[in-house]
C-alpha cells in the first residue's frame, strides 16, 4: 500500500492520510526523502497523522511532518542558499527549480507522507532519523556552519582544508542528511540529479 514517500499540499490543515480532504501530490520518491523535502520542515513540524485504509477504516497512528506553505518557503530560501555553497554550483537551478515549483503549485499546507519509511522498521528509529536529519539542516543554516566558498580551495594539496563540505559532514546531521537523501555516498562521494533533490514530479 504505502511502497513510497510522497509530498502532498493540501488547502486546509491534513488530519488524517487517505481521507477525503482534497489534497495534491507534488512529488514522490522511493524509500528515501529528497533533500528539498527535508528542507521545508523544522523539528517541531512533527505530528501524529491518522492513517486510514481504503476502506476507510483507520488503522493507525504516526508521526510526520506538517507545515505552512509561508513557513516551508521562508525556511527553504534560508536553506537553499547554505546548501548551494556547501554542494557547489552543479545544483543551483535544482534548487532555483524546486522554490518557483512550489510557489506555483502548492496549496496552504505541506504534508510529507512517509509512512513507507515508518513501516520498515521500528518506530522509534524511525522518528530518531527524522530528527537528526533536521538537526542537519538547522546546523547548515546556523552561524557554527561556514558554508561559503573561498578562492584558496584552488590551492594545490592544501584547498581541501578549506573545502567547506569537508568541515559541515564532521557534523553527525549533515552526514546523515546526505546519505539517506541519496546525495553521499558509500565512498564519501557527492551525487547531484533532480531525483535525490527533488524526487519525482
Amino acid at each position: 500500500m504505502f511502497q513510497r514517500t510522497s509530498l502532498h499540499s493540501h488547502k486546509t490543515l491534513p488530519s488524517s492520510i487517505n481521507s477525503d480532504g482534497a489534497h495534491r501530490q507534488l512529488a514522490s520518491s522511493g524509500y528515501q526523502l529528497p533533500l528539498c523535502w527535508l528542507m521545508l520542515f523544522h523539528e517541531s513540524d512533527l505530528q501524529q497523522q491518522k492513517v486510514y485504509s481504503h476502506e476507510g477504516e483507520q488503522t493507525c497512528e504516526y508521526t510526520t511532518l506538517i507545515c505552512t506553505k509561508a513557513d516551508a518557503l521562508q525556511r527553504y530560501q534560508h536553506a537553499a542558499e547554505r546548501f548551494k555553497g556547501l554542494l557547489r554550483n552543479r545544483c543551483d537551478s535544482y534548487f532555483d527549480y524546486w522554490q518557483q515549483y512550489l510557489e506555483y503549485n502548492a496549496e496552504e499546507y505541506l504534508h510529507l507522507d512517509a509512512t513507507a519509511l515508518w513501516m520498515t522498521g521500528e518506530e522509534q528509529a524511525y522518528i530518531d532519523n527524522l530528527r537528526l536529519s533536521l538537526s542537519g539542516i538547522s546546523w547548515v543554516g546556523s552561524d557554527s556552519c561556514r558554508w561559503q566558498r573561498s578562492r584558496l580551495e584552488s590551492l594545490p594539496f592544501l584547498g581541501r582544508k578549506f573545502d567547506p563540505l569537508e568541515g559541515a559532514l564532521k557534523h553527525e546531521g549533515v552526514r546523515h542528511l546526505l546519505i539517506q537523501s541519496g546525495v553521499l555516498d558509500a565512498d564519501g562521494g557527492i551525487f547531484i540529479d533532480k531525483s535525490v533533490l527533488q524526487g519525482k514530479i
